[in-house]
């Protein structure tokens, strides 16, 4: 008896957690920027962004999902995270000593699987 009743509790707690996490998942399409470090020179800029566009691409969805923004209030499948466009601008700033200096900023555009929580 005593251990159909745990059983009989196992199962019903098992229930409840499944029923607050129902639901399918859904795609949702997101986009990001990063910036880089500062330099004296475009081409340079240009350079160091495209190679983080390149590192950013060698990111597995784990780590995709660990730097770039998602809902929180959503269930995320963090192995699902894609990039699905990126590309570099070159923006001239000012620096605190008054010399201008090329920054190199990425834009991505990337999906991922979330679904609403109950």
């Amino acid at each position: 008896m005593i251990k159909l009743a745990s059983v009989a509790s196992v199962l019903l707690f098992s229930s409840v957690a499944m029923a607050g996490t129902s639901g399918s998942y859904s795609t949702v399409m997101q986009s990001s920027t990063m910036s880089g470090n500062a330099y004296d020179s475009k081409a340079a800029a240009l350079e160091s962004g495209r190679m983080m566009i390149v590192d950013v691409n060698r990111m597995g969805s784990l780590e995709l999902s660990r730097n770039v923004s998602w809902n929180s209030n959503d269930l995320v499948d963090v192995n699902s995270f894609e990039i699905l466009n990126s590309q570099v601008q070159i923006e001239e700033i000012v620096t605190s000593e008054g010399a201008i200096a090329y920054q190199p900023v990425i834009s991505l555009s990337y999906e991922y699987r979330a679904r609403e929580r109950d």
